[in-house]
């Protein structure tokens, strides 16, 4: 649920706070080091930035190897984004680097997953998963996961995994 959680609060957070394309590809320790010096010097992340590697949070980089390689994409949640402080405390507010793991073949080769259907409801409206980055972090009041079976069919009659359901704030 905290995965989720975390997955969803950074799609809505997409469109504000990433701070540069992605990088896609082989990483190694210098490359990770350079990206982050890059986005200090533009100032996209403070000095004491969270470092998130497969939705674990890394304390220090140190923890890679200096010839560890492995195939990622690299991306930023910009520094003052306070809906990542549920997720990582109120150090995430210098900014983080997130780094997510790719699967790969032996060869390099990329794994492709299947993702699994989810349906996504703005209130009782349903939404495609596009839409999420149309919503302002702001104005998430709840968001709801459900994956029972039972409590889905309750919901919708469509054949899915899972319904997340996004309620916003009521405007004044």
């Amino acid at each position: 649920m905290r995965i989720l959680t975390f997955l969803l609060l950074s799609i809505l957070c997409i469109s504000k706070n990433y701070a540069q394309k992605p990088i896609n590809s082989t990483i190694t320790k210098a490359d990770l080091v350079n990206f982050i010096e890059q986005a200090k010097e533009e100032g996209k992340v403070n000095e004491d930035l969270i470092i998130v590697l497969d939705e674990q949070r890394l304390i220090d980089i140190d923890s890679i190897k200096a010839n560890e390689k492995f195939f990622a994409e690299i991306s930023i949640i910009r520094k003052g984004n306070k809906e990542m402080n549920q997720v990582y405390g109120d150090k995430a507010e210098n900014g983080i680097i997130m780094i997510q793991s790719t699967p790969r073949t032996p060869e390099g080769d990329r794994i492709e997953i299947d993702e699994q259907k989810v349906i996504y409801l703005l209130g009782k409206k349903e939404i495609e998963k596009n839409d999420l980055q149309k919503i302002h972090p702001d104005k998430v009041e709840k968001i709801e996961v459900i994956k029972n079976r039972d409590k889905i069919a309750k919901i919708t009659d469509k054949e899915c995994d899972g319904v997340v359901i996004i309620n916003l704030k009521k405007q004044e």
